[in-house]
């Protein structure tokens, strides 16, 4: 019986290194979507609406909104414009956005709307944490010639 837990131990050991090596990859992969390499949270602080066409077309179907976004880069505030131009405007006033921005020039960002590759490499590191304690538990239980 006691070989029988030193190979579940060992499978354990096995499966959290794969989980701990696909962890690794999702943290690469979140990182290589991302544009730029500062990281910070912003907040909407404003919805402007501006006309398409001019003030000529002064209707709602052709208007367009942009979301002013407030951010700390580099010890300083900044005030950009979304990109997003849809009427509605995606985004609400008071709402926390997830942004990357260049060091160089804050001005220059990436709303990070997708984290699955960062959930993903969580999940992954968390379990293979978990496989690994069980391996430990279980050596030590191969190791203590304990007899289920």
């Amino acid at each position: 019986m006691n070989i029988n837990l030193w190979t579940a131990s060992f499978v354990c050991f096995i499966f959290a290194v794969v989980l701990a090596a696909a962890s690794a990859v999702c943290r690469h992969m979140e990182k290589t979507r991302r544009t730029y390499a500062g990281r910070t949270r912003g907040h909407v602080v404003h919805i402007i609406t501006e006309p398409a066409d001019g003030e000529k077309n002064r209707t709602e179907f052709h208007d367009r909104q942009y979301a002013v976004i407030e951010f700390f880069a580099q010890g300083r505030l900044v005030k950009v414009k979304s990109q997003a131009t849809t009427y509605p405007c995606p985004y609400y006033v008071g709402q926390s956005l997830e942004l990357c921005y260049d060091p160089g020039t804050p001005e220059r960002y990436q709303i990070l709307t997708e984290r699955k590759w960062e959930l993903l490499s969580a999940l992954a590191y968390g379990f293979s944490l978990g496989l690994a304690a069980v391996g430990v538990i279980l050596f030590l239980m191969f190791a203590g010639r304990y007899e289920l």
